[in-house]
C-alpha cells in the first residue's frame, strides 16, 4: 500500500475518500467563488432595491445650487475617513458603480485567483486580497489629504484588490501568458507593467479617474512588494511548513502556470519525502492523535501532490 493510500490520508468514515483539501471555504468550495458571490450579491441587492443602493453608496441630489453628491456609508469618501469612518477603506471593495465595472472585476478576480487559492489558505488568499485593496484606498485617502484628489468625492470598486493579485501572479509567474480583451497573447509580467506605467502616467497628468487610477497603482505596487517579501513572511510565521519559493510556484498549479524546471519537480519531491518521514514516525512512536493541525495539513497536500505526480506518471498504486 502507498503512504498516500493510508487511514490518515483519508476522510473520516461516511465522507468519501480523501481529506478536503481546505478548511474554512465557503461558497462552492473556493474563496475566489465567496468572494464573487458576496460582491455581486451587493451589487444584486442594490439595483433591485434602489434605496438600499443609495444607503450604501449614494446618490446625486439636486440643490438650489445644482447638483452635489450625498454620500452613502459605505463608499470611499477621504474626508471622512479622515475624520475617523474607517470601515470606508473596507467597505467600498464590495461596492461597484456599473455593471460593466464589476463584470470586469470579476472576471479578472475569477483568473487570477484560482491560481493563488491553490497555494495558499482561505484566510490568506482572502487577508492578502483585503490588504491589496486597503493599500490603494490608504492611497487615495493620503491623496485626498494632500488636495491631489478632491477629498470629497466618492471612489467605489475592488480595483485596488484585483491590480494586487495581478502583480503578485506577475511576481511568482512572470512568464504565464494572458490574453488582453481576449484577443492579444501577452505576458502577464508585460501586461503588470503595462498597465501600472497607465496608472502612473494618468496620476501624473491628472487623467480621467485618476483618483480610481491611484488606487490601481497602489494596489498593483503592494501586490508585488508582497510577492517579494510578504509572501515569504507569511510561510515562516504561518501555520504550514515553509516552502522554497521554486517550489511553491509549481505546487497545486494550473498547466498554463506551472514551471516546468525539472529540478523544481526534484526539490518538490524531496522536501515531501523528508517531512512525510518525519510525520510517519512521529505517528508510529506517539499514535495518529499527537499530530498538530499543521502536520495533518501538510500529509493531506502532499498526498494530493503525489497522486497527481502518479496520474502523470500514468500509474497509481491501489492495493
Amino acid at each position: 500500500m502507498a503512504w498516500q493510500d493510508r487511514d490518515y490520508a483519508r476522510r473520516p468514515p461516511g465522507q468519501g475518500g480523501g481529506i478536503p483539501r481546505y478548511r474554512g471555504r465557503l461558497i462552492g468550495g473556493s474563496i475566489v467563488t465567496t468572494l464573487i458571490a458576496v460582491n455581486v450579491g451587493i451589487f444584486v441587492a442594490g439595483s433591485v432595491f434602489p434605496e438600499f443602493g443609495r444607503w450604501l453608496s449614494g446618490s446625486a441630489v439636486r440643490t438650489p445650487f445644482g447638483y452635489g453628491f450625498r454620500h452613502g456609508v459605505a463608499e470611499m469618501w477621504a474626508a471622512a475617513v479622515l475624520h475617523g469612518q474607517v470601515w470606508r477603506l473596507f467597505t467600498a471593495q464590495y461596492l461597484h458603480a456599473g455593471l460593466g465595472h464589476i463584470f470586469f472585476n470579476m472576471l479578472v478576480l475569477h483568473f487570477l485567483g484560482r491560481p493563488l487559492e491553490q497555494i495558499w489558505s482561505p484566510r490568506r488568499f482572502f487577508t492578502i486580497y483585503t490588504l491589496c485593496g486597503l493599500a490603494g484606498n490608504v492611497f487615495y485617502t493620503l491623496l485626498g489629504w494632500q488636495g491631489i484628489v478632491d477629498p470629497n468625492s466618492a471612489a467605489v470598486g475592488a480595483s485596488g484588490c484585483i491590480y494586487g493579485l495581478l502583480g503578485i501572479v506577475a511576481f511568482l509567474f512572470p512568464h504565464a501568458t494572458v490574453y488582453i480583451y481576449f484577443l492579444f497573447p501577452m505576458r502577464i509580467r508585460t501586461a503588470a507593467m503595462i498597465f501600472g506605467g497607465i496608472a502612473l502616467f494618468t496620476v501624473i497628468q491628472r487623467g480621467a479617474n485618476y483618483g480610481g487610477e491611484a488606487c490601481h497603482l497602489a494596489g498593483l505596487a503592494f501586490g508585488v512588494w508582497w510577492a517579494w517579501k510578504g509572501d515569504a513572511w507569511w510561510s515562516s510565521h504561518g501555520r504550514h511548513p515553509r516552502i522554497p519559493r521554486a517550489v511553491r510556484r509549481s505546487v497545486h498549479m494550473p498547466s498554463y502556470l506551472k514551471p516546468s524546471k525539472f529540478a523544481d519537480r526534484i526539490a518538490e519531491r524531496r522536501i515531501d519525502q523528508v517531512e512525510v518521514d518525519r510525520i510517519l514516525k512521529k505517528v508510529y512512536e506517539t499514535g495518529l492523535n499527537s499530530l498538530s493541525q499543521s502536520e495533518k495539513d501538510y500529509l493531506r497536500d502532499a498526498t494530493e501532490r503525489q497522486r497527481e505526480r502518479d496520474v502523470q506518471a500514468g500509474r497509481v498504486d491501489r492495493l
